[in-house]
């Protein structure tokens, strides 16, 4: 039986958020997690800051770890699963948030029946408002999700959905707070325009789209329905919407997330050799 619930390979910025988030929630409790980093600086300065258990090495952490979260770079991923991988039994999970490993590639370095649980989250997860898109293999049965997707909701939303369709959530949600911090630039570059102060215009145009977003999210209704509650016929608003149309502002959007995802799809099949 292992000792720990969840073990974390990985205490870089999106490790130490979700390690931060999860003990800041009360999802696990911090005698419940012990975690692994291959800087020793770090690793010591997240073990005291947090006070949580610190292993001598991945071997460590994932013989005594229920779940294990993989929270390291593409590009070292390789190095931790030939480590560890064949460490890993059938009464555990790994949790990969590495962008463009799939599946098949880390099952590739473990025994056969182990579950899977891959992941897309992007960087509002800082601030516990993240965006995640989740896929498992077959090996992964309904308890085991519940408690990953208890792990991610400590940090935003979790959505369920095939592997194939993860590209999109890169497209979309992985990469699109880049999108949104340029309209928010460009909201408050207007104001500005129009002679609001730099840090007013900044702040007027954030918490306009934080609170578009949460309405939209908490009414469920159809961003169409809700632009048509805001533009009053021959006001201000139908004004801006032709412009932003005529610009196409909509077109440009659809096309940022679909270069964004084939761009990932290819990342993605370089890693499948």
């Amino acid at each position: 039986m292992n000792e720990k619930d969840l073990g974390i390979i990985g205490v870089g910025k999106i490790g130490s958020t979700l390690l931060k988030r999860l003990l800041l929630t009360n999802s696990i409790d911090k005698d419940r997690i012990t975690i692994y980093d291959s800087d020793p600086i770090k690793l010591t300065q997240i073990s005291k800051k947090y006070d949580v258990e610190s292993a001598k090495d991945n071997s460590e952490l994932v013989k005594s770890s229920k779940f294990i979260l993989v929270a390291v770079i593409p590009q070292v991923i390789d190095d931790v699963l030939k480590e560890v991988g064949l460490l890993i039994n059938k009464s555990q999970t790994i949790i990969s948030i590495a962008a463009g490993i799939s599946i098949s590639h880390i099952n590739d370095y473990l025994e056969e029946g182990i579950g899977i649980v891959r992941i897309m989250t992007n960087i509002p997860a800082l601030v516990g408002a993240a965006a995640t898109g989740l896929s498992i293999n077959q090996y992964v049965d309904t308890q085991d999700l519940d408690y990953v997707k208890k792990i991610f909701n400590a940090v935003g939303i979790v959505v369920e959905l095939e592997e194939k369709h993860l590209d999109a959530v890169t497209g979309l949600s992985g990469s699109g707070p880049a999108y949104i911090f340029i309209i928010i630039e460009a909201l408050a570059d207007g104001g500005v325009k129009m002679g609001l102060p730099r840090d007013i215009a900044q702040k007027l145009a954030a918490q306009t789209v934080l609170g578009a977003a949460k309405l939209l999210l908490e009414t469920s209704k159809h961003p169409g329905e809700l632009k048509d509650m805001v533009s009053t016929p021959g006001g201000t608003t139908i004004t801006a919407i032709h412009e932003l149309e005529s610009a196409k502002l909509r077109a440009t959007l659809i096309r940022a997330v679909e270069a964004a995802t084939l761009k990932s799809k290819s990342l993605n099949s370089l890693k499948e050799y």
